[in-house]
């Protein structure tokens, strides 16, 4: 096969991966089982008693009574919902993940609870992780193949 259909094969189905990306990218919202956060403060009344997953920060904690106040990142601005029935220890300023039943007068009747409390060190050793697997995978695909550039393309050792 000559170079120039290889190069435009590569050319070809790299556009194709953009592509679809922007396509699921552009219709991600229309597949999302749950109401959004969008959603909940355009028209409210007509989610109570559907399932939601959100995420939000937490404003306040009352341990007590077992609810947190969140607010919910949306175009419009921040929703703010209180949820009921979380157990979990969560601080305010943290991030809280829920999935529960929409209740009237922004309320939330959790079902589960994720607490993420974000670590600058995290990110770093995500990346250092990504990085190391990447080398390794270059390192191994090396052993095993060469480069060969008359014909544009690898062979094996």
């Amino acid at each position: 096969m000559r170079p120039g259909v290889r190069v435009l094969g590569v050319v070809l189905l790299g556009l194709l991966l953009v592509g679809m990306g922007s396509h699921y990218d552009a219709n991600y919202e229309n597949h999302w089982p749950y109401p959004t956060g969008d959603a909940l403060e355009s028209d409210y009344e007509t989610h109570v008693g559907e399932q939601v997953f959100v995420s939000g920060t937490v404003q306040a904690v009352d341990r007590g009574n077992e609810t947190v106040e969140i607010l919910v990142e949306t175009e419009q601005g921040e929703l703010p919902l209180t949820v009921s029935g979380v157990s979990r220890d969560v601080q305010p300023g943290g991030a809280l993940q829920v999935y529960g039943t929409v209740r009237p007068d922004t309320h939330l009747t959790a079902d589960n609870v994720v607490v993420v409390n974000s670590a600058g060190s995290s990110r770093t050793f995500k990346y250092a992780v990504s990085l190391i697997g990447a080398l390794l995978v270059v390192v191994l695909f090396f052993r095993h193949w060469r480069v060969d550039r008359d014909d544009i393309g690898f062979e094996v050792k």
